[in-house]
């Protein structure tokens, strides 16, 4: 078994990387963390080049504290970063070329009119991903 976790930079607590090691542990899976470097060309354009690598290297320094966390539950993490405008068509293309069997993420981001008209990254991943998705809250 394959397990993909969807790492969200926001979140400190990487409860969905906590419950991914303990399926994980259970079934012998591997255990792969994903974070996106969400980055909107115009902001790029309006901002600099340089806004781009900034959150490029926030994400790393997650994904590092994210794969800590992992090791101490007792389970080694890969770690994959990518860098685009989609972070769930991201995950889910992640997902489907790796050939995962569950993509595990959490529910943090937007709410009310912000996620109607934004859409949530959560709810895309939910909809696309060619495998089950578990969803921690």
């Amino acid at each position: 078994m394959k397990i993909l976790v969807a790492v969200d930079p926001s979140d400190t607590k990487f409860l969905p990387v906590v419950r991914a090691v303990e399926i994980a542990r259970k079934e012998s899976a591997e255990l792969t963390l994903m974070g996106v470097a969400e980055v909107v060309e115009a902001a790029v354009t309006v901002i600099g080049g340089d806004f781009s690598s900034q959150v490029e290297e926030y994400v790393r320094k997650t994904l590092e504290a994210a794969r800590e966390t992992a090791r101490n539950a007792g389970m080694e993490a890969a770690v994959v970063q990518a860098t685009g405008d989609s972070p769930a068509e991201l995950v889910v293309d992640e997902a489907q070329r790796g050939g995962y069997d569950l993509v595990v993420t959490g529910t943090r981001g937007k709410k009310g009119v912000s996620r109607l008209l934004l859409g949530s990254v959560t709810g895309k991943i939910v909809t696309l991903a060619p495998c089950s998705v578990l969803v921690v809250r």
